[in-house]
């Protein structure tokens, strides 16, 4: 029986080997590096089959028992990911950060070497004693170390990844991850130089490999994809074409080849079930119309679907509330975040969790969320859909996020190591630290820093006190000076050069409330500037606070530096729309 041969946004394994195309050439490249170094960095943009690539094209090159093949992902802690996956193998760890206990069952072997090993080789020996193939560690998505994971996380992989490279066991490691996260990875590369001496970048489709994809699949004597004859590349380059738009680049993504595919398919049979058979033609294509953004085009519609379809069942239901459901499988720099139903049950207090349940189940049965068995977890089917996710959230939603965040990453460390929150810091965090759930050690820490910049905040101000008494006393003496002078005026003949000792003291006096009152001014303004700031960073419009602003300046109409920031905060403004 004939089978579709396209996977959507799910990754290719080595049972789909014989559909797999378009990345011979990387294949080739990546096979000849595992023979060269322990350690290979696969890194591309989003979206460009760095899973498929390892899983599907270099799997696909070596015979079975030349190849364990072991998928490391981070999930909660990339740590405990390691050894769980290592235990189900056959390794037998305790754990990574504590003692080891070694089974009974072992072979004398392996007793008598273990000694001479750290934890984690005495693991891979065991695993590869068991099935004598060589043990590949393939640590996918490895940008969610850097972006999820604490820096003690951090810190305790690194040193496994070096007890594993001193092991000297039949052990590769394989590490994907994103282009734009490379610059993460400077203190694991200092500590394990090699990790950057075999790397291979995917680069994204250009017209060549897409014709390879497409003519390959419906070429391929399983496939129930045709081209109609005489029209292969005509159909491959205008499907290059319709998905590049007006763009100029000579490359698009993977996953809008694999979404626009699909659709096309979709177009052509009407079968969700992807049983028939279609035959692709330029016909058909050209009926497609304008694509525009398929990945952002998907998502809103497969969303509007689900809220149609569920709105019956929960009236409250609409597109925004979907949106908001889907919206804690994506973090704030619009990657994967991988979330099992009580974190996201509790990151939706008001929703019912009836409503989370079946939503959830719609976007799996979508292919747009994938169920993870082992880890218990839901994540999207594929990361590129993770930034249109991200950037569909509202601001509100955005801060709460940002603040949740600021608030952990404090809280992770050792109390000693921490920082206060600063002043508008606090101000930010206030309006929303009730819409989250804080923990004691959290609010524990809000509360330290509030007390923190409160005897901070007393302390500047008995220094401008004690600056202004100095003021004030230089402005007394002057004025019982001009009293003197004028008094000695009435009793002396000498009245012309005591008048002008008056003036010069009376000048004195003037002078000294000039600097008095320059000294009030400028940190008054200082203080509504730091306000107007802290205002426009929680996304409010500080109009009054600007217009004391001004008031002050007029009076020091000479001062370029406070028009300057006048006009930084009003163009701010401005672009606020603010009145």
């Amino acid at each position: 029986m004939k089978k579709y041969p396209f996977k959507f946004l799910d990754s290719y394994n080595r049972e789909d080997r014989g559909i797999f195309f378009g990345r011979d050439e990387e294949i080739a490249a990546l096979y000849e590096m595992v023979f060269q170094s322990s350690i290979i960095l696969v890194y591309g943009a989003s979206g460009t089959g760095k899973t498929s690539l390892i899983n599907c094209g270099l799997a696909g090159k070596f015979q079975p028992h030349d190849w364990l093949a072991l998928m490391v992902r981070r999930e909660n802690n990339i740590n405990k990911s390691l050894e769980k996956v290592l235990n189900d193998a056959g390794g037998k760890i305790s754990s990574l950060t504590e003692e080891f206990n070694w089974s009974d069952e072992w072979s004398d072997d392996v007793k008598k070497t273990a000694p001479q090993l750290t934890p984690i080789g005495k693991s891979i020996k065991a695993i590869y004693q068991k099935s004598f193939r060589p043990v590949y560690l393939i640590f996918d998505q490895f940008e969610e170390l850097f972006i999820l994971g604490s820096a003690s996380e951090q810190e305790l992989f690194i040193q496994t990844v070096k007890d594993i490279l001193q092991s000297e066991q039949p052990v590769k490691m394989i590490f994907a991850i994103r282009e734009e996260y490379l610059g993460h990875l400077f203190e694991f590369e200092r500590a394990v130089p090699q990790l950057l001496q075999k790397k291979l970048r995917i680069e994204p489709m250009n017209l060549e490999k897409v014709k390879q994809v497409i003519i390959g699949a419906a070429e391929h004597e399983d496939s129930n994809i045709s081209i109609k004859q005489g029209e292969s590349d005509q159909v491959a380059e205008g499907i290059f074409d319709k998905i590049k738009g007006n763009e100029k680049s000579r490359t698009i993504q993977l996953p809008f080849l694999q979404v626009f595919l699909d659709k096309f398919y979709l177009k052509i049979t009407e079968d969700k079930k992807r049983k028939a058979e279609a035959e692709f033609n330029v016909q058909a294509l050209n009926e497609m119309g304008e694509i525009g953004d398929i990945l952002v085009n998907f998502l809103e519609e497969q969303v509007s679907s689900i809220s149609q379809k569920l709105k019956g069942k929960y009236p409250s239901l609409n597109v925004d509330r979907t949106w908001a459901i889907l919206s804690p499988f994506s973090t704030l720099e619009g990657t994967k975040e991988p979330i099992n139903k009580e974190e996201l049950y509790e990151r939706l207090p008001d929703y019912d969790t009836g409503l989370i349940d079946d939503v959830v189940d719609a976007f799996t049965n979508s292919r747009i969320l994938r169920y993870n068995e082992g880890a218990d977890m839901f994540e999207i089917a594929h990361d590129a859909l993770a930034k249109p996710i991200a950037e569909k959230r509202s601001v509100e939603e955005t801060a709460l996020l940002e603040i949740k965040r600021l608030i952990e990453s404090q809280v992770a460390v050792k109390e000693e190591a921490r920082e206060y929150f600063t002043e508008k810091q606090l101000v930010f965090i206030e309006p929303y630290v009730e819409k989250f759930n804080v923990g004691e050690e959290e609010q524990k820490w809000i509360t330290k820093s509030e007390e923190f910049n409160k005897q901070t905040h007393n302390k500047e101000l008995v220094k401008t006190r004690k600056r202004l008494r100095t003021l004030y006393s230089l402005l007394g003496g002057a004025m019982i000076a001009l009293v003197v002078a004028v008094v000695s005026y009435f009793n002396s003949k000498e009245s012309e050069d005591i008048a002008t000792k008056a003036l010069d003291q009376s000048n004195t006096e003037q002078q000294a409330r000039t600097k008095a009152q320059s000294a009030k001014d400028a940190y008054e303004f200082k203080s509504l500037e730091s306000r107007a700031n802290i205002i426009l960073e929680v996304n409010g419009c500080p109009s009054a606070i600007v217009k004391k602003m001004d008031s002050l300046l007029a009076l020091h109409s000479n001062n370029l530096q406070w028009q300057k920031k006048i006009d930084s905060i009003k163009i701010v403004q401005k672009q606020k729309n603010c009145k």
